[in-house]
Protein backbone atom coordinates (compact mmCIF):
# COMPACT_ATOMS: atom_id res chain seq x y z
CA UNK A 1 0.00 0.00 0.00
CA UNK A 2 1.40 3.57 -0.98
CA UNK A 3 0.01 6.82 0.19
CA UNK A 4 0.82 9.01 -2.78
CA UNK A 5 0.53 12.85 -2.90
CA UNK A 6 -2.20 15.17 -4.77
CA UNK A 7 -1.94 18.68 -4.83
CA UNK A 8 -5.09 19.77 -4.91
CA UNK A 9 -9.20 18.78 -4.78
CA UNK A 10 -9.06 19.20 -8.47
CA UNK A 11 -6.57 16.41 -8.88
CA UNK A 12 -8.43 13.98 -6.41
CA UNK A 13 -11.86 14.49 -8.83
CA UNK A 14 -9.63 13.42 -11.71
CA UNK A 15 -9.22 10.50 -10.22
CA UNK A 16 -10.90 7.18 -12.41
CA UNK A 17 -13.36 5.22 -10.53
CA UNK A 18 -12.54 1.33 -9.38
CA UNK A 19 -15.20 -1.45 -10.36
CA UNK A 20 -16.33 -0.68 -6.60
CA UNK A 21 -16.58 3.05 -7.39
CA UNK A 22 -13.41 4.07 -5.50
CA UNK A 23 -10.98 7.02 -6.79
CA UNK A 24 -7.29 5.75 -7.46
CA UNK A 25 -4.88 6.61 -9.70
CA UNK A 26 -4.73 4.36 -12.99
CA UNK A 27 -1.72 1.58 -13.36
CA UNK A 28 0.36 3.55 -15.83
CA UNK A 29 -0.26 6.89 -13.63
CA UNK A 30 2.82 8.03 -11.80
CA UNK A 31 2.22 10.35 -9.04
CA UNK A 32 4.88 10.89 -6.08
CA UNK A 33 4.70 8.63 -2.93
CA UNK A 34 4.16 10.77 0.34
CA UNK A 35 6.60 9.34 2.24
CA UNK A 36 9.14 10.06 -0.10
CA UNK A 37 8.05 14.27 -0.54
CA UNK A 38 8.67 14.96 3.17
CA UNK A 39 6.39 12.60 5.16
CA UNK A 40 3.19 12.73 6.66
CA UNK A 41 1.84 14.49 10.02
CA UNK A 42 -1.55 13.29 10.26
CA UNK A 43 -3.13 9.61 8.94
CA UNK A 44 -6.61 9.07 9.20
CA UNK A 45 -6.54 5.34 10.02
CA UNK A 46 -9.75 3.24 8.39
CA UNK A 47 -11.65 0.28 10.69
CA UNK A 48 -14.44 -1.64 11.23
CA UNK A 49 -14.05 -1.81 15.05
CA UNK A 50 -12.25 -0.01 17.91
CA UNK A 51 -12.11 -0.01 21.35
CA UNK A 52 -10.92 2.71 23.99
CA UNK A 53 -7.75 1.05 24.49
CA UNK A 54 -6.74 2.77 20.89
CA UNK A 55 -6.85 -0.72 19.16
CA UNK A 56 -8.66 -1.43 16.08
CA UNK A 57 -9.80 -4.26 13.81
CA UNK A 58 -9.67 -4.12 10.05
CA UNK A 59 -10.28 -6.97 7.48
CA UNK A 60 -7.19 -8.42 8.37
CA UNK A 61 -4.62 -8.09 6.07
CA UNK A 62 -2.78 -5.66 7.38
CA UNK A 63 -2.29 -3.04 5.24
CA UNK A 64 -2.49 -0.15 7.62
CA UNK A 65 -0.43 -1.39 10.40
CA UNK A 66 2.63 -2.28 7.46
CA UNK A 67 1.97 1.31 6.03
CA UNK A 68 2.71 2.85 9.85
CA UNK A 69 5.60 1.19 10.69
CA UNK A 70 7.03 2.00 7.34
CA UNK A 71 6.08 5.60 7.94
CA UNK A 72 7.50 4.93 11.47
CA UNK A 73 11.09 3.61 9.67
CA UNK A 74 11.09 6.23 7.27
CA UNK A 75 10.72 9.54 8.77
CA UNK A 76 12.10 11.62 11.13
CA UNK A 77 8.94 12.96 13.03
CA UNK A 78 6.10 10.19 14.02
CA UNK A 79 2.72 10.79 12.43
CA UNK A 80 -0.22 10.71 13.92
CA UNK A 81 -2.20 8.31 13.48
CA UNK A 82 -6.00 8.81 13.63
CA UNK A 83 -9.42 6.66 13.70
CA UNK A 84 -12.61 8.31 12.71
CA UNK A 85 -15.45 5.95 14.24
CA UNK A 86 -19.27 5.92 15.04
CA UNK A 87 -20.17 5.28 18.60
CA UNK A 88 -21.66 1.45 17.37
CA UNK A 89 -18.15 0.69 16.02
CA UNK A 90 -16.51 1.54 19.85
CA UNK A 91 -16.16 -2.38 21.16
CA UNK A 92 -14.96 -3.31 24.95
CA UNK A 93 -12.17 -4.95 23.55
CA UNK A 94 -10.44 -5.50 20.12
CA UNK A 95 -8.53 -8.78 19.91
CA UNK A 96 -5.16 -7.94 18.53
CA UNK A 97 -1.60 -9.75 18.01
CA UNK A 98 1.72 -8.46 17.74
CA UNK A 99 1.48 -7.38 14.24
CA UNK A 100 -0.85 -4.92 15.08
CA UNK A 101 -0.14 -1.37 15.47
CA UNK A 102 -2.23 1.08 17.63
CA UNK A 103 -3.61 4.11 16.68
CA UNK A 104 -2.93 7.61 18.77
CA UNK A 105 -6.68 8.24 19.11
CA UNK A 106 -10.15 7.50 18.35
CA UNK A 107 -12.58 10.07 17.61
CA UNK A 108 -16.13 9.45 18.23
CA UNK A 109 -19.52 10.80 19.24
CA UNK A 110 -20.13 9.96 22.87
CA UNK A 111 -23.76 10.64 23.61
Amino acid sequence: MDVLKLASPEEIASLPRTSWNIQQPGEDEVLEEALSTGGLDLIFVPGLGFDKQSNLSGRGKGYCDAYLKRCLQSQDVKPYPLALAFKEQICPQVPVDENDVKVDDVLYEDS
